[in-house]
């Protein structure tokens, strides 16, 4: 017979409690979104990181305080055997490094902003990044650089000719396409231009050789002159010649389409290949020539904005 006493008890409904969770699934991305805006990263950095770390989340399934280190290690190993990249190819070692990054840095500040324990190991403390080949050389020649000047002066009076010019001008002196984008006639004084760098919201002041000035003069000019534009302080200084936005400025996503075809084919570097022309190219071979010159490394660091390190 059943005791009375374990009757009464049983007649109330046990209570359970829920294991508390320590950070919902569904706060994942607010994560993500506050490291991003604690962050000093450019904008196409931010845009990789943000698309790094939603892909690894989604992958894991997991929150961020309980990712463990075999969770990053078989995050990898999918990356390296599963993932492929936008043309349906496996990732290169660089996309790999690419996403392990993200994640170091988010762990990074995760941490200090409290999130984590101090004293906790982090799960990506482990995570090895892949080995690299031997990479080819970034500046360009003499040769390469005189056979884009060439393919641009064949159409002189072109419009888009004359934009090309003025545009490789201030390429060649070592600027970020984003910064070239973001250039209005107000930061061009006919012998250097003056702005402040998006990456690192420095102020900058880069003189342009002789042949640089006039590449620009002749292209204002002509906007001035025979476009009647009327040229106003916050007007940009190069113009988009795109069906969709003509007169419009000319964007980052432009810069990059003009060297990686226009000057990737000048000097027979095919815009598929994986050693397509980029706007970057053109900053390895300027600072190039400044340590060729010799140049002080404090002057070549304000000429570029480059970091102490590549001019250590």
């Amino acid at each position: 017979m059943l005791n009375p006493v374990i009757q009464i008890v049983s007649a109330f409904p046990t209570k359970t409690f829920p294991t508390k969770n320590p950070e919902p699934k569904d706060i994942r991305f607010e994560r993500i979104k506050e490291f991003l805006q604690a962050s000093n990263f450019a904008p196409n950095t931010q845009r990789s990181y943000k698309k790094e770390l939603e892909r690894f989340i989604i992958q894991v399934e997991r929150t961020w305080h309980t990712v463990t280190p075999r969770d990053i290690a078989q995050f990898k190993r999918w990356l390296m055997e599963e993932a492929q990249n936008g043309k349906g190819k496996p990732l290169s070692p660089s996309s790999i490094n690419q996403a392990i990054t993200a994640i170091k840095s988010f762990y990074h500040l995760f941490q200090l902003s409290g999130y984590m324990d101090f004293t906790a190991t982090l799960p990506t403390a482990a995570v090895k990044f892949e080995k690299l080949g031997v990479p080819l050389p970034r500046n360009l020649s003499q040769d390469q650089m005189a056979e884009i000047a060439t393919a641009l002066s064949l159409d002189w009076d072109d419009p888009i000719s004359r934009r090309d010019r003025a545009l490789l001008a201030v390429l060649i002196h070592g600027l970020r396409a984003e910064d070239v984008s973001a250039l209005n006639l107000e930061n061009w004084d006919g012998i250097r231009l003056c702005f402040k760098r998006k990456k690192t919201k420095e102020d900058a002041r880069v003189p342009l050789r002789p042949s640089s000035r006039t590449a620009i003069a002749e292209y204002l000019d002509w906007r001035r002159l025979e476009q009647h534009e009327v040229l106003e302080p916050g007007s940009p200084l190069f113009l988009s010649h795109d069906r969709r936005n003509p007169g419009k400025r000319l964007g980052y996503q432009g810069i990059y389409h003009f060297v990686r075809f226009r000057l990737g084919q000048a000097i027979g570097v095919a815009p598929d290949s994986s050693d397509h022309l980029t706007p970057h190219r053109f900053r390895h071979t300027f600072a190039s020539e400044l340590l060729a010159l010799g140049v002080d490394s404090l002057l070549a660091r304000s000429l570029t904005g480059q970091s102490e390190k590549v001019f250590g």
